[in-house]
C-alpha cells in the first residue's frame, strides 16, 4: 500500500512538472518602440520638447535626432508656445482639449485612435495652460498640460512625461 501511494505521489509530481514546462509564460516584453533614440524610464508614456514661442525653433533637429526625419502634424490651439509630443507606443490614442480660462468645460479639438508624434501650439498666456493632452494606452489614460514654469523657467511636461534633451 505504501508503494502504491509513493507511485501516485511521484506521478502527481511528474504531471505538475510537465504541465509547468509546457505552459507558455505570459510575455511581459515591451512592445517594439518606434523611436529607439529616446530612453524612456518606467512609467513614462510620452516625450515632449519645447520648441519656442510663436516660432518653432529646432524642429528639424528633433526630427533628425528622434524621429528618423519623419514630418509631424501641427495642431493649433492658440498663438504661443510650440511643443513636440512623441508617444511612447505607436498604438496610443490621443485627444487634445482647449481649456477655457473662464472655467467652461474643455473643448475637444482633436482625437485619434493611433497617435503619431505631433506639435501643438498653445498657451497664449504664461499664467494659464490652454491645452490638455490626453494619451491612452492599454486601458490607462494620462493627461497633462505642457508649460514653462514661472518659478524657474523649466519646461513642465507632466509626471508621466520625459523632457527630450536638445539634439546635439
Amino acid at each position: 500500500m505504501k508503494q502504491r501511494k509513493s507511485i501516485w505521489v511521484v506521478l502527481a509530481i511528474l504531471c505538475i512538472a510537465l504541465t509547468a514546462c509546457t505552459q507558455a509564460a505570459p510575455s511581459e516584453e515591451e512592445p517594439a518602440l518606434p523611436y529607439e533614440n529616446i530612453t524612456f524610464q518606467e512609467g513614462q508614456l510620452y516625450a515632449a520638447a519645447y520648441l519656442g514661442w510663436e516660432e518653432m525653433e529646432g524642429l528639424a533637429d528633433y526630427q533628425a535626432a528622434y524621429l528618423q526625419g519623419e514630418s509631424v502634424p501641427v495642431h493649433y490651439i492658440s498663438p504661443g508656445e510650440f511643443y513636440l509630443i512623441i508617444p511612447r507606443y505607436p498604438d496610443m490614442a490621443v485627444k487634445l482639449y482647449r481649456n477655457d480660462i473662464n472655467g467652461a468645460a474643455p473643448a475637444l479639438t482633436f482625437e485619434s485612435a493611433a497617435c503619431v508624434p505631433f506639435v501643438v501650439q498653445c498657451n497664449i498666456s504664461d499664467i494659464f495652460s490652454d491645452v490638455t493632452v490626453e494619451l491612452s494606452y492599454g486601458g490607462e489614460a494620462v493627461s497633462f498640460s505642457p508649460y514653462i514654469s514661472l518659478k524657474d523657467g523649466s519646461v513642465q511636461v507632466g509626471e508621466r512625461g520625459l523632457e527630450l534633451p536638445e539634439p546635439a
